[in-house]
């Protein structure tokens, strides 16, 4: 049998995938021992997969950055409606000469309450709390965490909305390269 690429030589092995004759000059060149063409189609398909890894990667980095600004969003609407309770409650009292700064108080203080639930509950989970206890157990565990959650509410709203800007800038980078690949994929 003679090599492939070099008519003139004897064959001293045949490339793995496709069965070429590759002389000893061409069975050296890759490892496996492969042909020129079935070396660089196996580096082409290593290269669409590292390539298609790495945008599933993004993808689902994306997803979980779009997933924690839509979670601000839900905690934000519950906050508004917290908020709205707030005033509504205070604006039934009879004899109740408050401001328009006390109510904007009172709504953004309501407005903070999911935020700070939301964070009691996250510390919770280091450590959890019994299923089992009493009517009055139950009844004080949830004042004491109200309690807490409107401590805790405004540091908890501020930290999660500079949470959701930076995410907010890092899904914009990473749709940044996206946009210009289609504004060229248009010129064209």
């Amino acid at each position: 049998m003679k090599c492939f690429n070099h008519l003139e030589r004897e064959a001293v092995a045949t490339c793995q995938k496709c069965g070429k004759g590759l002389c000893k000059a061409c069975a050296e060149k890759h490892t496996p021992c492969l042909c020129d063409a079935c070396a660089a189609q196996i580096q082409r398909n290593q290269q669409q997969q590292a390539q298609n890894r790495e945008a599933q990667r993004k993808q689902k980095y994306k997803n979980a950055l779009i997933d924690t600004r839509s979670e601000f969003i839900v905690t934000a609407v519950l906050g508004v409606l917290v908020g709205i309770l707030f005033v509504w409650q205070e604006t039934t009292h009879e004899n109740v000469d408050t401001s328009f700064i006390g109510y904007a108080e009172l709504f953004f203080g309501g407005f903070c309450i999911p935020f700070g639930w939301k964070f009691l509950t996250y510390l919770q989970s280091f450590f959890p709390v019994s299923l089992f206890g009493t009517f009055w157990f139950w009844f004080i565990y949830l004042a004491v965490k109200v309690f807490l959650s409107i401590l805790v509410g405004i540091p908890a709203f501020l930290y999660q909305l500079v949470k959701v800007i930076l995410t907010q800038s890092k899904i914009n980078k990473l749709n940044h390269p996206l946009l210009l690949r289609a504004h060229t994929v248009e010129k064209e």
